[in-house]
């Protein structure tokens, strides 16, 4: 990927989009983990997830319905992997997580929508909707409807 992805996708805004999902769902395996960048990172999966999904929504109809999103998603996820085992160590240095098994969010930040810049505020108006279409799948499950290759 090309310099100008890794700049605009940083450990920065990457750490604070994951800290934003592990304070609602307090704690995540790191595979699961590792599949909240390529999402939360790319502004066009945000445009839509930000839009209120219809009741119901899983993931297989999101990946249906948004087939172009999907395309490149195993491309993201390799390329974003490096940035999200960084913004975990990061995390983890800063006394914000714990890895042990899974992840625990043990923050004490206050993400304030506001003071973290429109891309962030952005993050957070899809996160509920990207946490619905991850509820009541396993792991292993999101893998395999994302189709990621290792």
């Amino acid at each position: 990927m090309r310099e100008i992805y890794y700049t605009y996708n940083n450990e920065a805004i990457a750490s604070c989009a994951m800290l934003s999902i592990l304070q609602k769902v307090k704690s995540m395996d790191i595979a699961r983990a590792c599949l909240i960048l390529p999402f939360l990172l790319d502004d066009r999966t945000i445009a839509n997830l930000k839009n209120e999904l219809p009741v119901g929504m899983g993931l297989k109809d999101f990946i249906k319905e948004q087939q172009r999103l999907f395309v490149s998603f195993n491309k993201r996820y390799l390329a974003l992997l490096p940035v999200c085992i960084n913004s975990l160590l990061m995390l983890r240095k800063s006394g914000q997580i714990k890895i042990e098994k899974d992840i625990i969010d043990n923050s004490s930040i206050n993400l304030d929508v506001t003071g973290l810049g429109e891309r962030f505020a952005s993050i957070q108006q899809a996160v509920p909707n990207f946490l619905s279409l991850f509820q009541n799948l396993s792991t292993a499950q999101l893998y395999q409807i994302l189709k990621i290759q290792l």
